[in-house]
């Protein structure tokens, strides 16, 4: 009986012990479920806020190189000629038009990505012939004509209408790549002949190239405002190479 009594007092003070563990451990699994819950939500806003503040970056980055661009034709090429200087219009401004066309975008007017996109296109494929046809003038002092500026505006234009074939869309890069590679020619063959502005083209043609190669420099800045960036500065040295 002694036994059997002790028995019974050992589980009937065992039941309570194995209701209270069961208690604390549901306390627990709660506690954990509620900081799990405030770190996922505190894990969202912060996701916000640094998205917020990628676009606003984009949206300055954007600003600087609209900015650069309507800038640098109104304040280096106005003692161009005039075929000349409308040759320069259509590359700066272009650049321009597709920066300022991006930062509406980045503020919620996504419907216009696909004028964005063709933009960016017409600026790499019209915008860069007329800037090697420019650099061309400038460094060999040329004054072009009608018939120079309408034949450039025509392959640029053609350029740009073949770029938007799907067929040939996944050779978009290559137009720009082959300009910068052609800048440098002859921005080489002008220092060759002791043409100090070469050495501002030879600067311009770099920033183009490093701008090209923005999605590789993801590590270190992001490539919309590197991109943005080092455009605007090439654009600016082109401006001095008119300068001089």
């Amino acid at each position: 009986m002694t036994v059997s009594k002790s028995l019974a007092m050992q589980l009937n003070v065992s039941k309570p012990n194995e209701r209270a563990n069961k208690y604390l451990i549901s306390f627990g699994f709660f506690r954990s479920f509620v900081n799990l819950v405030s770190l996922n939500k505190l894990g969202k806003s912060s996701r916000i806020f640094v998205n917020y503040v990628m676009i606003f970056s984009h949206i300055i980055s954007g600003s600087v190189l609209a900015g650069t661009g309507v800038g640098v034709f109104w304040y280096f090429f106005q003692r161009v000629s005039i075929y000349n200087r409308l040759l320069w219009g259509f590359f700066l401004l272009t650049i321009s038009l597709a920066a300022l066309i991006g930062i509406i975008e980045y503020t919620g007017a996504e419907s216009l990505e696909p004028l964005h996109r063709s933009m960016v296109v017409l600026s790499n494929s019209l915008g860069v012939v007329c800037a090697v046809v420019g650099v061309w003038g400038l460094l060999n002092r040329r004054i072009y004509t009608m018939t120079t500026f309408v034949t450039t505006m025509v392959f640029g234009l053609f350029v740009f209408i073949l770029l938007l074939l799907p067929e040939v869309r996944v050779f978009t890069p290559v137009v720009p790549s082959l300009a910068i590679l052609i800048l440098m020619l002859l921005a080489v063959f002008s220092l060759l002949q002791r043409n100090k502005r070469g050495l501002w083209i030879v600067l311009a043609a770099m920033m183009m190239g490093l701008a090209a190669k923005a999605q590789s420099l993801d590590s270190f800045f992001h490539p919309t405002d590197f991109y943005h960036y080092a455009t605007a500065l090439a654009l600016w040295f082109f401006g001095k190479a008119a300068e001089k």
